[in-house]
């Protein structure tokens, strides 16, 4: 393990294969801009809402003529429907220091990449995108407020590419979260969540108004040393400071079975607050991403 330089960014056509991506918010979204959401305005086509008696601002082309008919009072009644409605998708990227090491791939490419996808993803389905980036002691490391603007993708891919990774802790995420608008949206986290559950918590917490996503960023070759007897050169996730330890059968042993606990610890937490998982374990693989957008729910 060893920390990398910043990374190339990702080029156009690597950002325009998650344009197919498909994604839905759990919430109704309030938005007069026709979309591909669920929403609570009223529109001439949609999803069907009911029957409302004939007033003077009522749709003549949506006259029920069936429910009319059957009325034993003789009352006109005509469709309501409520129109499917764009959102906004927050990406928000952890880049605190164990974001910047490199196992089998390097994780800040990773994140950058899943950035600049994601973001091309929520344009071309015609949702507003915003993109937020904090590194260990700075919640803006990077700000890009909503937009459609169609070259925002590379711009942000290529933005996250050139910071550097650098602290610790979550504090400057949590606050980073906490600056999003409070109006319900969709938010894809990307972080490895290699901090402890307490830490997270509050990140979580901060965006409980969202619909939030967890992608959680892995690579075993960063976290759990491979099987092997002897002296290695271990490097710390956060504050990058090296180390030299004597592996042996029992400390490996203990070793993965701190990180199975943390595993589980971190499930727990995702599954308690609602927040299903897209894992991107090594390289992206968008067939798995798109299962899991459908699926609504992964295992760590």
């Amino acid at each position: 393990m060893a920390a990398a330089s910043n990374p190339p960014a990702a080029t156009e056509s690597e950002l325009e294969e998650f344009a197919e991506l498909v994604y839905a918010l759990r919430h109704r979204v309030s938005s007069s801009r026709p979309g591909n959401h669920a929403s609570r305005s009223p529109g001439s086509y949609g999803r069907f809402a009911g029957l409302d008696r004939l007033s003077g601002n009522s749709d003549l082309r949506r006259l029920d003529l069936r429910a009319s008919i059957a009325d034993p009072f003789e009352s006109v009644w005509v469709r309501r429907y409520l129109q499917a409605a764009s959102g906004v998708v927050h990406v928000v990227v952890d880049l605190s220091g164990s974001m910047g090491f490199r196992g089998s791939v390097a994780r800040h490419a990773v994140a950058a990449t899943l950035a600049g996808g994601l973001t091309r993803t929520a344009i071309r389905s015609g949702d507003r995108a915003s993109v937020r980036a904090a590194t260990g002691d700075r919640s803006d490391a990077f700000v890009m407020e909503p937009t459609r603007r169609a070259s925002a993708p590379s711009e942000v891919a290529m933005a996250l590419a050139a910071i550097a990774p650098a602290g610790s802790g979550l504090s400057a995420l949590r606050e980073c979260c906490l600056q999003l608008s409070t109006t319900p949206g969709l938010v894809f986290l990307i972080s490895d969540f290699a901090a402890a559950v307490d830490e997270i918590r509050p990140v979580l917490d901060a965006l409980v108004m969202h619909d939030v996503r967890a992608v959680v960023v892995g690579d075993p070759e960063a976290e759990v040393p491979a099987a092997r007897f002897g002296l290695a050169h271990l490097d710390d996730l956060e504050d990058r400071r090296g180390g030299v330890a004597f592996l042996r059968p029992s400390l490996l042993r203990r070793w993965r079975e701190r990180r199975r606990e943390h595993g589980r610890a971190l499930s727990s937490l995702f599954a308690e607050t609602g927040c299903p998982v897209i894992p991107v374990t090594g390289q992206i693989d968008l067939e798995q991403i798109t299962e899991t957008l459908i699926a609504g729910q992964a295992t760590l």
